[in-house]
């Protein structure tokens, strides 16, 4: 019940923000570290069809360093998630869970 009500608000709060106008490049950023976090085997992998497509969407008019910035976030948070364990691997699965439930849910 509280993952669902987390989901319901992150959503509601994106769809804000996509209505508002694409999001900072601060936001974006964050989901890309999600969407690498989203595709981690470690961590059970996600489906990222959405997120893909969130990403590509409002990285279309970023500039190339944010573009790039967003690409190595993407790996080196699949990598981090991929290498982790035990009390990593919880902190990483909270934070796919929590932080990056607006934008794993609001991408869909």
């Amino acid at each position: 019940m509280k993952t669902l009500i987390i989901a319901t608000v992150a959503v509601a709060s994106l769809a804000g923000v996509a209505h508002a106008g694409s999001v900072s490049n601060l936001q974006f950023l964050e989901a890309a570290r999600c969407r690498g976090l989203a595709s981690s085997e470690n961590l059970g992998k996600l489906d990222t069809a959405s997120l893909d497509a969130f990403l590509r969407t409002e990285g279309s008019a970023r500039d190339l360093a944010v573009r790039t910035s967003a690409r190595n976030k993407i790996e080196a948070a699949r990598k981090e998630a991929d290498s982790a364990d035990g009390e990593k691997k919880a902190k990483l699965l909270a934070e796919r869970e929590g932080n990056c439930g607006a934008y794993i849910a609001g991408a869909k």
